[in-house]
């Protein structure tokens, strides 16, 4: 299912037990705005009564100031409500962005869905 979020962003909603995966699509045009971004995610949680959530980024082709300050408030609430906020799918370039806003005190990155749901980064083993 694909949701519009918020003027230019969107996003493919799966649902797994106990938890809600979220695909971010954007942002698209100039007048993309990711204000209440983080109101629109909380609220898909709590419709759907899930406290664990995987936001997959890999298709964002950009990460604005407007959608870091949503992913950190995001971040707060399912924090309050004791639940579980788990980014993968970070390329090199928006991985530097997030960490020049101290991204490693609040986010761990994982490569992919798997990986984020168990909980751990797996390095590639060299064989």
């Amino acid at each position: 299912m694909t949701v519009d979020l918020a003027p230019g962003w969107k996003t493919s909603l799966e649902h797994g037990p106990n938890w809600l995966f979220v695909k971010m699509h954007g942002p698209f045009g100039d007048t993309a705005d990711a204000a209440g971004i983080a109101d629109s995610i909380a609220l898909m949680m709590q419709q759907d009564l899930v406290d664990r959530i995987v936001l997959e980024l890999d298709e964002l082709s950009n990460m604005p100031a407007d959608f870091i300050r949503e992913l950190f408030d995001l971040r707060e609430r399912v924090d309050r409500n004791g639940g579980q906020l788990r980014l993968c799918g970070l390329c090199d370039d928006h991985r530097s962005v997030l960490e020049a806003h101290d991204f490693s005190r609040r986010f761990v990155p994982f490569r992919n869905r798997k990986e984020a749901i168990l909980g751990f980064y797996r390095p590639n083993k060299p064989r």
